[in-house]
């Protein structure tokens, strides 16, 4: 990492920077909510639906034609007439010791067929000798194709590569033309798989990736990390010293004690009373502070930190609001609840000095009165279990 970079050759590299790669969207298919995104059996499976030319689906023999015009523009050779053909998938074919193989997808009628062997994160180790062999018809007669996810050699004259995303783009390209009678949820099924190929086969921004590796880049991107990992390991020292924050928390006469997370995004100030560790809480969500957009801020919570104390919390709700304590409708789940939120805003003037910093964080904490809140909610439920106690 180049230390000797100025902050002002950061500064103007960042100002006349004008080639960062535009943020990609990955979008979400069905396929990413089924968990099936990249397994290889379900796109076969996908792939002999829409390879029927006789399927729900209303496509036709757009999968097939598609297919036979990339084979005429890789090889030359004429597409196969494929009049009337079946469509089969993990097809057997033995080996010279008996071993049972299989053929992915085999499209055959009487005298033609058309071989493909379906790759997507696995190496090409079939026996593409054995699967060619398998259809008892003329060389002229057959096709073989690999489908991959990158151009790979098949080592077999017979077979060629197709990439997955080329496949897709050509059935795209030729949609229209069998578009008058294709069944409306097979399409959006269709364009599903398309996206969801799409993704697999760019899972990283590869304009991202050749930015990053421009050298000239990456030592000015590898120095910024550097910078930003001091401001949040001193911001997040500063949040969770509690020889620094003691003094401060006993001045004001709180009992708070901290609870450090290993994590960068937030920490707990506890009430610490008897019984009462880990149950009501000041949280302070301070990744913001790096992420904020309108405002340099933190978040900071009263939280109920277990699911007895919600219950407690929820049967007296009505003694807290008479008392001025009421929830604020923020994330509430079974084991905890947020139930207040108040914002601290911070200037660089507060983030650069320790003591502004830790300053302005107690003058938060006393303006959202969330202590005293939080005080309540701790001797309400001190209250109702001396009243179970002496039942």
């Amino acid at each position: 990492m180049d230390k000797n970079l100025t902050l002002k050759e950061l500064s103007d590299w960042l100002k006349h920077l004008n080639k960062m790669p535009k943020k990609t969207i990955r979008k979400l298919t069905y396929m990413d909510i089924a968990g099936i995104n990249h397994l290889e059996n379900h796109w076969s499976f996908i792939y002999l639906y829409f390879f029927n030319p006789k399927g729900s689906h209303g496509l036709s023999r757009l999968f097939v034609d598609t297919l036979q015009k990339i084979i005429l523009e890789e090889t030359g050779k004429e597409p196969l007439k494929m009049d009337s053909f079946n469509v089969s998938r993990e097809e057997g074919v033995r080996d010279e010791k008996g071993n049972n193989k299989r053929i992915d997808i085999l499209l055959q009628s009487d005298e033609e067929a058309i071989i493909i062997e379906n790759k997507v994160n696995a190496n090409l180790y079939n026996r593409l000798d054995l699967y060619w062999k398998r259809p008892s018809m003329p060389d002229d007669n057959k096709r073989g194709v690999v489908f991959s996810l990158k151009k790979i050699e098949t080592n077999h004259p017979n077979f060629i590569c197709i990439t997955h995303e080329r496949f897709a783009k050509a059935i795209e390209c030729a949609l229209p033309d069998y578009f008058r009678k294709v069944e409306p949820k097979a399409l959006i099924f269709l364009q599903d798989f398309i996206q969801n190929i799409y993704n697999v086969t760019h899972s990283m921004n590869e304009e991202e990736i050749k930015f990053y590796f421009d050298e000239e880049n990456r030592k000015k991107i590898n120095r910024l990390a550097e910078i930003r990992n001091n401001v949040i390991n001193y911001i997040k020292e500063v949040l969770e010293n509690s020889d620094r924050l003691k003094p401060y928390f006993q001045e004001n006469g709180w009992k708070l004690s901290v609870k450090k997370k290993d994590n960068n995004e937030y920490v707990y100030y506890y009430f610490d009373f008897d019984n009462m560790q880990h149950k009501v809480m000041l949280t302070v969500i301070y990744n913001c502070l790096w992420n904020y957009t309108n405002k340099c801020r933190i978040e900071l919570y009263l939280e109920i930190g277990t699911s007895e104390m919600i219950g407690t919390v929820e049967k007296h709700l009505q003694e807290l609001k008479n008392q001025g304590v009421e929830p604020e409708g923020h994330k509430k789940r079974k084991n905890y609840w947020h139930f207040k939120k108040h914002e601290i805003s911070f200037t660089i003037e507060d983030l650069s000095n320790e003591i502004a910093f830790i300053e302005r964080l107690i003058a938060g904490i006393e303006e959202s009165g969330f202590y005293d809140d939080g005080m309540k909610i701790v001797e309400l439920s001190k209250k109702r279990l001396n009243a179970y106690l002496h039942l």
